[in-house]
């Protein structure tokens, strides 16, 4: 009879380990950027040039589709538009707004966005192409 052989035994205890000994810690886990939108109803934050202009902004909230339908709500109006997500050159992440509205304030949110900061309850962005303007949405 043969014995068998160390490799092979040394392999089946590896596969044991990694099948069993380990799992994932999920504690921490975010979800994608795309997932915390759609799941979320927002409240938004907004500063030009460091001139917090959040109170333009305070009984609005927007509302994200998996569709790319995104909707801005205020005084029981809803302005729809679109909204996709990319990610650039330099691996930013970047989400784009488009309202068709005459409405100025929900006009300022017509940019490609940079994601500067993320947690499951908010997401901060900051104009693509300059530093001055950031747009910050939190959880309701």
């Amino acid at each position: 009879m043969k014995k068998p052989k160390p490799l092979f035994a040394s392999i089946l205890f590896s596969l044991y380990l990694v099948f069993n000994g380990c799992s994932a810690d999920k504690s921490v886990f975010v979800s994608s950027t795309e997932e915390v939108l759609v799941k979320n109803v927002w409240t938004v934050d907004y500063c030009y040039n460091s001139q917090d202009m959040t109170d333009e902004f305070s009984s609005s909230r927007l509302l994200f589709s998996s569709t790319g339908v995104v909707g801005f709500q205020i005084n029981g109006q809803t302005i729809s538009g679109k909204w996709s997500r990319k990610i650039d050159a330099a691996n930013n992440e970047l989400i784009d707004l488009q309202f068709n509205t005459s409405n100025a304030n929900v006009g300022m949110l017509n940019e490609t966005w940079k994601l500067t900061d993320r947690s499951p309850n908010l997401l901060q962005f900051e104009d693509n192409g300059t530093t001055n303007v950031r747009f910050r949405i939190r959880t309701q």
